[in-house]
């Protein structure tokens, strides 16, 4: 085994840890906060954001936060392994990175910052029709994020398709689930949004699966090389 190819494959272990790592800070976080849905019952909000610990709210909030920083590091490394040689794989590539910016960004920026907001002032003295507005906030970003994590996952299906280096399977799935990411957004009010959401985390979870054991040894014919003919 040459050194480069030693390297690639430690990357592709420390890809797949990050992944995994990701939604095991998503999911433990998540366990330590109560977080009102759009038309939840006022005695719901209430409950979630002027009843519950502020300390343990806000402690299950910041695991979440590093999660999604986790993220942000994953997905670019995933977009680096992902680059093959050609036009097809760069621009594949650079679309892994870009959503994977994007939707941190939006996810930090609107929906932690609106729900950080929402717990903070239910608990000194905001009326329960603000904090309520503040928290729909939060929960619209996220309904507009899962939009990101589906364009995430084509490009990821698509580079693997085109450079062949992990099982095509895993393309397959991911261009499924990407396609039902997108359309959920459209299903906000038969909660499509979050079932389609769980589905993703466990295409995703398997893809860490998946990078920890590393790129194929040989790799299968390129898509983008079988287009050209080579």
């Amino acid at each position: 085994m040459s050194p480069q190819t030693s390297s690639n494959s430690r990357l592709w272990k420390v890809a797949g840890g990050l992944v995994l790592a990701h939604v095991v800070l998503v999911f433990g976080g998540f366990a330590l906060q109560k977080s009102p849905l759009l038309g939840d019952t006022t005695k719901h909000v209430t409950a979630a954001l002027v009843d519950s610990s502020m300390t343990k709210v806000f402690t299950g909030g910041y695991i979440e936060y590093l999660g999604f920083l986790v993220f942000l590091v994953a997905g670019t490394l995933l977009a680096r392994l992902l680059r093959g040689t050609g036009e097809i794989s760069a621009w594949l590539s650079s679309t892994v990175a870009a959503t994977a910016v994007s939707y941190t960004a939006v996810t930090l920026a609107s929906g932690f910052a609106a729900g950080a907001a929402a717990l903070y002032n239910g608990h000194h003295g905001a009326s329960l029709e603000t904090i309520t507005t503040v928290n729909d906030v939060r929960n619209f970003a996220f309904f507009l994020s899962v939009g990101l994590l589906g364009v995430f996952a084509l490009a990821v299906a698509g580079a693997i398709q085109a450079t062949g280096i992990l099982p095509r399977w895993l393309a397959y799935a991911g261009y499924v689930i990407g396609v039902l990411n997108i359309a959920s957004v459209a299903g906000v009010a038969w909660d499509a949004v979050n079932e389609v959401n769980l589905l993703w985390f466990v295409w995703f979870v398997t893809l860490g699966a998946v990078a920890l054991r590393g790129p194929r040894t040989t790799p299968a014919v390129p898509r983008e090389a079988a287009v050209a003919g080579v």
